[in-house]
């Protein structure tokens, strides 16, 4: 486009990026940004991970009919409960930890009301308590090793959290051998001091 002669050229807006922080500059920073970027997207594609393989529990437990089925759905689903409060941990996320670690503990409770509700005498037909009382047994180790973890003013839902599977676990026990044999599985187990029996109240929040 011509220009009137004589008159003087058009001035120039300054850049946004001109104020205050140079393009140099910005630049520079760049690969910093694209660093943590790079580190926290495989975090958060494998916690995104692991909330899709829980929602697939979740519809396979609505779908199924089958006691011992449903009990190795639970689970599966309280692993992947574990799996996920270890990584927030980690993190330091203790809220957020707290918050799946109540949902471990309610599929823990379910599992052993899934059984109470089927009738099955488990000393006959173990299946489902004798599962459930051997991944309590490794879960039990997990939290221990999570609750080491915590700080100590922070351990009150991870306390009722160990209370549950250790309830539950020694319930397991009673039922396949009978309530004298609850206390021989006890060395391999940790928490709060409250072990439970057949008839105790379960502390899982499930009624």
């Amino acid at each position: 486009m011509a220009t009137t002669c004589g008159a003087p050229p058009p001035s120039r807006r300054r850049h946004p990026v001109s104020e205050g922080r140079s393009p140099r500059r910005w630049f520079r920073s760049l690969p910093v940004c694209l660093v943590i970027l790079s580190l926290a997207m495989p975090v958060l594609a494998r916690d995104t991970k692991l909330e899709r393989q829980y929602q697939g529990q979740q519809g396979k437990l609505r779908r199924q009919g089958n006691t011992v089925k449903k009990v190795k759905i639970l689970i599966r689903m309280s692993a992947i409960d574990l799996e996920i409060v270890s990584r927030r941990v980690r993190s330091g996320l203790f809220s957020d930890a707290d918050r799946i670690l109540e949902r471990y503990a309610g599929a823990v409770g379910r599992a052993e009301q899934v059984l109470k509700d089927s009738k099955r005498d488990p000393q006959r037909k173990p299946g489902g308590f004798k599962h459930l009382e051997i991944s309590l047994r490794k879960q039990l180790r997990q939290l221990a090793d999570l609750r080491d973890r915590y700080p100590f003013d922070r351990q009150q839902v991870i306390d009722r959290t160990i209370a549950c599977a250790e309830a539950v676990k020694q319930r397991m026990i009673a039922a396949l051998f009978g309530p004298d044999n609850t206390g021989r599985s006890n060395g391999g187990s940790a928490g709060s001091g409250q072990t439970g029996t057949a008839e105790d109240p379960s502390p899982c929040g499930v009624k």
